[in-house]
């Protein structure tokens, strides 16, 4: 089933995939997904990330722009989810503030392809599957492997090799505060990159009438 099937229109995208663990999500898990497909919901988060990215994932991000290039700590974070009338997507646009650089900003696509996994676009049609699970404590983000969208079919990738296999957990503060934290190791390289810290949902436009 996707996003779009599960229990009518006014369903978030993420009910669908969480399924019947979407009733155990705390306030502010439900209120940071609760995006529907195809309207003007719009969701805002903000936060401080301590993030580290490593020497490689530093060059391939210049060379390419997909990806994050700085490392830093306590670094402004604001983050807008969105769907957009006509989608079937969860959009969401990251804005970093390093403050030796300009805002550095991100648009990524987000579609549900089935069960609790998504795939994660990051650009040249390349992106990130991810299966999303509730453990009874924490949201985790568990890697599923890269694919490349290319004429019309999704073919696996092996940017594994190059970038490592990432993981994301999400835990609860309270009925508005969640921490993130987010690493990709690589069997030889090490850790490729990792980002962690506390968002705050701080506006929510999301009309159920």
């Amino acid at each position: 089933m996707t996003a779009l099937e599960a229990k009518g229109k006014n369903a978030p995208i993420f009910q669908a995939v969480f399924g019947d663990s979407w009733a155990d999500l705390p306030p502010v898990m439900k209120d940071h997904y609760t995006v529907r497909a195809g309207s003007d919901d719009r969701v805002r988060v903000d936060g401080h990330l301590d993030v580290k990215i490593s020497w490689l994932v530093s060059i391939m991000a210049r060379l390419t722009g997909m990806l994050l290039a700085y490392s830093g700590e306590h670094i402004p974070v604001s983050v807008v989810f969105t769907s957009g009338v006509g989608a079937k997507g969860f959009q969401f646009d990251r804005t970093f503030g390093f403050p030796k650089q300009r805002d550095v900003k991100f648009r990524f696509l987000m579609e549900h392809i089935g069960g609790n996994e998504l795939i994660e676009y990051m650009g040249f049609g390349v992106g990130r599957k991810m299966a999303y699970s509730w453990d009874g404590e924490k949201v985790v983000l568990a890697h599923r492997g890269y694919v490349w969208w290319v004429f019309g079919a999704m073919v696996p990738v092996p940017l594994a090799l190059i970038k490592g296999r990432g993981h994301a957990e999400q835990v609860a503060w309270s009925d508005t505060e969640f921490s993130m934290w987010m690493h990709s190791r690589h069997p030889l390289f090490g850790d490729m990159f990792a980002y962690s810290g506390i968002f705050k949902v701080t506006e929510m436009s999301c009309d159920r009438s």
